[in-house]
């Protein structure tokens, strides 16, 4: 995508963000932490279907996901994904033309969201995540901006067709981080990889103990405290 956005993403995004608002209830932590301009890789890990579409509607800049190209069969989810910028990744070729689309996107300056683990999690459990993140971030210097996704898999569980409204669920966006080193080999590319896992899991762990905060009971319990001192 251009540095200008495109009309049709805005107007996708706009009308899509205003749906899922009002079906949804999402809240996002810590989103000033995204850079507002330069080569920007937004990376998460994976619990349900809806992930990407709120990852697109939380981030001002036009945000370019990677997607299996089977994703793309049907007519609706078609028009919908080429409109907001979706990429299909042909995996039984390498997804070598996804990558090099991608790349293409990051070296203008434009923002790529990318799921390392590289599916959803059946269990909630994170995997071990993909080098792809760390090949876009050497190849092109762009910011990698790490996030935890909690209580998504609650609202569409991968083993529904639908998704269950009016739920919670959290977004939390960490610090950006950048590959260190100015050459890349198989090494390093794991290494900054798990970085980025372990930085994720990290704001998983704090978003959830936010969860468990804003639940009624402890709340009330901390009300009582504050008051009884």
């Amino acid at each position: 995508m251009s540095k200008r956005t495109p009309l049709s993403y805005t107007t996708t995004r706009l009308t899509l963000g205003t749906f899922l608002r009002i079906m949804f209830r999402p809240r996002y932590l810590d989103r000033d932490k995204i850079p507002v301009d330069g080569p920007l890789i937004i990376a998460a890990n994976h619990l349900s279907h809806i992930d990407p579409a709120f990852i697109m509607t939380a981030v001002k800049r036009p945000v370019s996901y990677l997607s299996k190209k089977e994703h793309f069969d049907g007519r609706i989810r078609r028009l919908v994904f080429e409109r907001v910028g979706v990429i299909p990744v042909d995996r039984e070729a390498g997804g070598v033309k996804g990558l090099e689309n991608a790349i293409k996107i990051l070296e203008e300056d434009g923002a790529i969201g990318i799921f390392p683990e590289g599916t959803r999690s059946k269990d909630g459990k994170m995997a071990q995540g993909k080098t792809g993140v760390a090949r876009l971030a050497a190849h092109t210097g762009a910011a990698v901006v790490p996030v935890a996704i909690r209580q998504t898999d609650g609202v569409w569980p991968v083993s529904k067709r639908v998704p269950r409204p009016w739920r919670k669920f959290y977004y939390k966006f960490g610090e950006p981080m950048y590959f260190p080193n100015s050459e890349s080999n198989k090494e390093n590319l794991r290494e900054f990889t798990d970085e980025v896992m372990k930085e994720i899991k990290l704001l998983s762990e704090e978003c959830e103990d936010y969860w468990e905060s804003r639940k009624i009971l402890p709340r009330m319990k901390n009300y009582i405290k504050d008051k009884l001192r």
